[in-house]
């Protein structure tokens, strides 16, 4: 009888350390999660913070270039950059991104239309900022004193002059798909004339256009070019990162530096986040 009950207390004593056990690694398991789910919140934060210590640095290089620098709209460097020990943010993206492109002074003058300037964003090497062609579409309002408006009018786009040469020439109508002669890279940190857009008749009474800017790297850009506004876009991915961790935070933002009215009107126009991690440059 007495053997029975040492059993019988053996086995419940078995069972509680099992049960304790079971508990102790339970609890353990949980707290150890709470740590790393902590830690991955820190880390989450950081590269957020991170990301958008990215954007204003490229924003305070932009501005600041700007108002000291004659015969640019400002500029920033891309590539990876370290806050401090560990961590980083980049700045990249595609070839749109850099392409600024002026419309402030934009007028059609006889056959021809003038005053439109672009600028790469970067002064560094990449990426390469090269115009494979531009997609030009415009309207003008109706000759004959009716008022009536006409896709395009009579007028067709025959060439394009960039920086004192023809980039492409030929005879479309809206929408003209002008494919350039060889790609147009912008290069340098300076603004640069898109010289003319010559018509094969009168664009005085042009009433609208834009332009769809084509990379080479396949990343595109439209901008409504006329009537003249004073506006400027780029756009500024950064990624912050921790070493030692896979997370990232990227944020996309679109400037407008609105040259005329720097110090009132330029603004962050749209700005979000997006799940892509800037790689390169």
């Amino acid at each position: 009888m007495i053997k029975n009950k040492k059993g019988l207390a053996l086995i419940v004593v078995i069972m509680l350390i099992v049960f304790v056990a079971i508990c102790v690694l339970g609890i353990s398991t949980f707290i150890v999660q709470w740590f790393e789910q902590l830690n991955a919140d820190q880390i989450n934060a950081k590269c957020l913070y991170l990301a958008q210590a990215g954007v204003q640095s490229a924003l305070y290089n932009v501005r600041n270039i700007y108002i000291s620098t004659y015969n640019t709209l400002g500029y920033y460097a891309t590539g990876l950059f370290t806050v401090d020990s560990g961590e980083t943010y980049r700045l990249g993206g595609n070839a749109a991104d850099f392409l600024m492109v002026y419309t402030s002074d934009t007028r059609a003058q006889g056959t021809e239309f003038l005053g439109l300037y672009i600028q790469n964003a970067t002064n560094s090497a990449l990426p390469v900022v090269s115009i494979d062609r531009m997609v030009v579409t415009w309207t003008i309002s109706g000759g004959g004193g009716g008022g009536h408006w006409w896709w395009g009018s009579s007028a067709t786009l025959q060439s394009i002059r960039i920086g004192g040469w023809d980039r492409w020439t030929g005879n479309l109508n809206s929408p003209a798909n002008a494919d350039f002669i060889t790609n147009y890279t912008l290069t340098g940190t300076s603004a640069i004339s898109v010289d003319r857009l010559r018509f094969s008749s009168s664009i005085q009474n042009l009433s609208s256009m834009s332009i769809e800017f084509v990379m080479t790297d396949g990343s595109s850009k439209t901008v409504a070019v006329y009537p003249p506004s004073d506006t400027c876009q780029f756009t500024i991915n950064s990624t912050g990162k921790v070493s030692g961790s896979s997370i990232y935070r990227t944020i996309r933002a679109t400037y407008d530096l609105t040259p005329l009215n720097f110090n009132t009107d330029s603004k962050i126009v749209d700005i979000d986040e997006i799940n892509t991690e800037i790689t390169s440059p």
